[in-house]
């Protein structure tokens, strides 16, 4: 008789959820979730709270959307706001285009503040 060969078959394991080969059942994207809350038969009260925000806290917002819609760096942004917004944001960004670096566009923005002392 003969040797008998035997192939190597290996079993193509799948995922016992949802079936996939590209993972198993700890790492399936659509494991269900366990339900942890406790039903009782109670109702439950919601509370809408409303958020109330300054005039100055809405202009800071809209500055900020207005400097990540420049893609002004937030440091550079910063230190805008601490020497007192002294030129528009536009401005930074027409530095930003002219090849400034972030130094030199701070350096830029500490001396704006004083610009009439020193030309």
């Amino acid at each position: 008789m003969e040797g008998i060969k035997l192939k190597n078959v290996s079993k193509t394991k799948s995922c016992s959820i949802c079936g996939e080969l590209t993972h198993n059942k700890r790492t399936c994207p659509r494991t269900p979730i366990d339900d942890t809350f406790i039903r009782d038969g109670t109702e439950f009260e919601y509370i809408e709270e409303t958020i109330v925000s300054t005039p100055k806290e809405d202009a800071l917002i809209a500055h900020i959307l207005a400097s990540q819609g420049y893609g002004i760096d937030p440091d550079i942004f910063e230190v805008w706001v601490h020497n007192h917004r002294p030129c528009p944001l536009k401005n930074i960004k027409y530095t930003m285009d002219q090849g400034f670096n972030k130094d030199y566009i701070t350096k830029y923005l500490r001396i704006l503040s004083c610009i009439d002392m020193y030309y």
